[in-house]
């Protein structure tokens, strides 16, 4: 009996060190899955906060890199730019200031050039059309006097649209005609004289007319007849931006009319001005 005893004791306290140690041990690797866990944590932060290091080392370069990209790609970004296709269809009439510093008054509204093939507001919307394009592919914001052919806007409405758009450029966008049809070649008419409304458009106004000449005298191999300076333009006199207007060559000239009626030299001269607003804008200004 005393014997059965001492073995139930044995077996009972035996029992109960395996409940306990067990029990123990079971505790144990949980504590330590905690641990473990909370090691995993603090890991798991180093990894994140190294995670983040390297987001902080890798990220601002991308970025920037794609900055570098968009600004390459879009070099004419924040800027306005108005064309304005000259002259257009209409039976309107009358007279306005040439000047606002001046009561003479002029023609309003004036009919243009005409070619074999081509009127000149014909080709002046078709060039215009293109130079859109071409800036606003690299990103600048281009105001227009006018979409149509069949259109009634008179020179100082002209100078009004890019005023009022607070445009940084406007290019007046024409062709030339002559009763000596020898004549040929391009030319940039530009604002002078004392009838300035906005003196101060004068010399920003040579300066990206000189260059926009040579950029498309150079993409469409055409003659320079240089810049040409005048008071008596009223786009020019009411402008309050700098403003040039480019004559892209002679309508009276059979060679030129030709060559002005072809897709491929329309899209040279519009390349041309397009790359000379993007020399502007990389000189300063």
């Amino acid at each position: 009996m005393a014997l059965k005893r001492w073995v139930l004791t044995v077996l009972l306290a035996g029992l109960l060190w395996c409940l306990y140690g067990c029990g123990k041990a079971a505790v144990s690797p949980a504590g330590s899955a905690d641990s473990g866990s909370a090691g995993q944590t603090v890991d798991s932060g180093s990894a994140a906060g190294a995670a983040e290091d390297t987001g902080e080392l890798i990220d601002p370069p991308l970025e920037e890199e794609a900055s570098d990209t968009s600004e390459q790609a879009q070099p004419l970004a924040g800027i306005v730019i108005c064309l304005d296709p000259g002259h257009g269809v209409t039976d309107a009439t009358g007279q306005e200031r040439v000047s606002p510093l001046s009561q003479e008054t002029k023609a309003a509204y004036v009919s243009g050039a005409a070619g074999n093939s081509q009127t000149e507001e014909e080709l002046n919307l078709a060039v215009a059309q293109l130079v859109r394009a071409g800036l606003e592919e690299r990103g600048a914001q281009v105001v227009m006097t006018r979409q149509t052919n069949e259109a009634t806007v008179s020179n100082i409405e002209r100078a009004q649209i890019a005023n009022n758009a607070g445009a940084d450029l406007c290019i007046r966008i024409h062709a030339d005609g002559s009763e000596d049809s020898s004549v040929s070649g391009m030319s940039m008419q530009v604002p002078a004289g004392s009838l300035l409304g906005t003196p101060e458009i004068e010399q920003p106004s040579a300066r990206v007319a000189e260059i926009i000449l040579e950029e498309v005298t150079a993409a469409t191999g055409a003659r320079s007849r240089g810049l040409v300076q005048r008071s008596d333009l009223t786009g020019f006199n009411w402008s309050e931006v700098p403003c040039v207007l480019l004559e892209m060559g002679f309508l009276s000239n059979a060679q030129e009319d030709a060559l002005l009626a072809t897709d491929e030299y329309r899209q040279q001269i519009a390349s041309g001005i397009v790359s000379g607003v993007c020399r502007w804008m990389e000189s300063g200004r």
